[in-house]
């Protein structure tokens, strides 16, 4: 593959190909769109590997879902969770992009398949109810599961405070699955977080920063304010910077020198040769 983009037609990926997603970012946490293949070194359990692919976002269709939770915890927060998120939709959709969206309750539920249609997505957002537990671990199985197969970037982002109640599944599996899937998870604290000591609150923070660094997504953890149209704005704020860097994404893929032991895990490492750039990217695959 060329450094520069090639043409504005979308490309399809190879089943066959490791595919690493790629987000970086300056000093002052700005996304850097401009890096072309030579700036990128990538690594396999420590041993070098010659990329193969080096894509920009608009080469390769978005295929993303969304993870509502609905369950009860987010009842006071639920009318303006879901206009950012309505909002979010229409900042990150681009032609030949699609998005589903997951109701995250006692149990998971599609609420609409992948579609290009955003007022559909919109739509179907504002008919949720907050309702019910939090199977937070089964519902990003399923999630995975379903978008497996699709062609494109393969993007999942969560909005949920992190603690599971009810699911048969733990995070462990739930992240194998993830990995499998070749997807990238950024996720939102649905409920706003504030100075406590409480055990779950932290222990909830911990699965979405463990489950965004994994894939090399970003964990965002919204301010509680008294002010909720203060809270509504950092809200929309924090969508804007996710949109932004969904936009901003780099595909890298390669082909595996290593001798291949099925079902074992691949540590992946990828390093930017520019100074002062940071860069986020899942840590293995399957």
């Amino acid at each position: 593959s060329a450094d520069e983009a090639q043409d504005d037609k979308p490309l399809k990926l190879k089943a066959d190909l490791v595919t690493v997603i790629t987000s970086v970012t300056d000093s002052a946490g700005n996304q850097v769109d401009d890096l072309t293949q030579k700036d990128f070194d990538l690594y396999e359990d420590g041993s070098a590997q010659d990329i193969a692919g080096f894509y920009r976002e608009g080469q390769i269709p978005l295929r993303l879902i969304f993870l509502f939770d609905t369950s009860g915890s987010i009842r006071h927060r639920f009318d303006f969770e879901q206009r950012a998120a309505a909002q979010f939709f229409r900042n990150v959709m681009r032609p030949g992009d699609q998005a589903a969206l997951m109701s995250v309750s006692s149990e998971a539920k599609m609420e609409l398949q992948f579609t290009s249609d955003v007022e559909h997505l919109v739509t179907t957002l504002g008919q949720l109810k907050p309702q019910g537990a939090t199977a937070l671990y089964d519902a990003m199985i399923m999630a995975a599961r379903y978008m497996r197969p699709a062609e494109g970037r393969h993007v999942m982002v969560v909005l949920s405070d992190g603690t599971d109640t009810v699911s048969t599944s733990t995070l462990a599996q739930a992240l194998s699955e993830v990995q499998k899937s070749d997807a990238i998870i950024y996720s939102v604290h649905s409920t706003g977080v504030a100075p406590s000591a409480s055990v779950q609150d932290l222990a909830g923070e911990f699965v979405l920063k463990a489950m965004s660094e994994d894939t090399g997504g970003r964990a965002f953890f919204p301010p509680i304010y008294e002010d909720q149209k203060k809270e509504a704005r950092e809200l929309d704020e924090i969508y804007k910077r996710l949109a932004a860097e969904v936009r901003a994404q780099f595909v890298l893929t390669y082909y595996s020198k290593s001798e291949s032991r099925p079902g074992s895990f691949r540590a992946i490492r990828v390093d930017v040769k520019r100074a002062g750039l940071q860069v986020r990217a899942r840590r293995g695959y399957y």
